[in-house]
């Protein structure tokens, strides 16, 4: 099918990049990965990203190209990476593409695309991209291969989850071997600042234990305080994750934009993405993100997730 994609990309002269809303390092890095495969493998391509790049992590990714929004004065191929459902996607120009190519690893919803390449398995969009470099036509420069390697770094927690598997450590080889600086990306990905101790401490001393589940909330007050974004208050949700009682642990921020509260659900064995579904959200077994409307939801979320703990 990789090949089948090529074949289309090399039918348009315009095409646009899209992903997820509330993007994490596999939503920028499957987007960014691609753009410079594209733009290094058919120069005459005209290429645009869609979406929100405000986030926090854009910065980590040395991002040095111009975003421009897309025009449709010309046919328009989207291709949508790591959204497993139209409804996900950030941006509603994709409606005005004339194809639309699907790339994703989460487990399937809706195959919307003319061409869907979806793979369940796979332990990152990222690393299906990072793939296509088993075809000769295609090439990266050394910051498509870093962005792809930094989504695949933050899907498998540096290869912890279990959906690394030996395509994993292959993705990453090929990455790897197009000369980036291996150690100043993870520092750009994992050095702390002395603020990140004072969150950790705020969040160890409030955090709340619930028969075999561990979460924080972070009220719009907090992130406040603490100097926060909304998105980076759920990046600290695996201070969590190491301690043998808790079964699921999660991240509860307060979304005073959209008016409702972001919850991003971890767990080790337990599959959360079915409960992550019934609270408006989804991702992959052991790691899912849902949508409260109100705080008030928050008793039957974690009823639900003492049921499925207990099975």
């Amino acid at each position: 099918m990789i090949e089948e994609i090529l074949n289309k990309i090399e039918e348009y002269d315009c095409i646009c990049l899209y992903r997820h809303v509330n993007p994490d390092y596999d939503a920028f890095g499957s987007q960014f990965g691609m753009y410079d495969l594209i733009k290094n493998t058919f120069s005459n391509k005209t290429v645009y990203m869609e979406g929100d790049f405000s986030s926090d992590l854009v910065q980590k990714f040395n991002i040095e190209m111009n975003i421009e929004k897309p025009k449709f004065e010309q046919p328009v191929l989207g291709i949508v990476l790591d959204t497993a459902n139209k409804e996900r996607i950030d941006g509603e120009s994709y409606q005005q593409c004339k194809e639309i190519i699907k790339i994703d690893h989460h487990i399937v919803v809706e195959s919307y695309g003319n061409i869907n390449l979806e793979d369940s398995s796979a332990s990152s969009c990222s690393q299906m991209v990072a793939l296509f470099l088993k075809n000769e036509r295609v090439h990266l420069t050394s910051f498509g291969a870093a962005s792809l390697y930094m989504g695949i770094m933050g899907d498998t927690n540096r290869f912890m989850y279990s959906g690394t598997d030996c395509r994993t450590f292959e993705a990453a080889t090929y990455l790897y071997n197009c000369g980036f600086d291996m150690q100043a990306l993870y520092e750009r990905m994992y050095m702390k600042k002395a603020s990140d101790l004072k969150v950790n401490a705020f969040l160890l001393n409030h955090y709340i234990e619930d028969e075999g589940i561990a979460y924080y909330i972070l009220k719009d007050e907090d992130l406040k305080a603490l100097n926060l974004s909304r998105e980076r208050g759920s990046d600290y949700v695996n201070i969590l994750s190491s301690v043998e009682e808790y079964k699921i642990w999660l991240a509860i921020t307060e979304n005073v934009k959209d008016h409702n509260w972001r919850v991003s659900m971890r767990s080790r064995h337990c599959p959360v993405n079915v409960v992550a579904n019934k609270y408006r959200g989804g991702g992959h077994a052991f790691a899912s993100g849902a949508t409260l409307l109100s705080i008030d939801e928050l008793p039957s979320l974690l009823k639900d997730l003492k049921e499925l703990i207990n099975g």
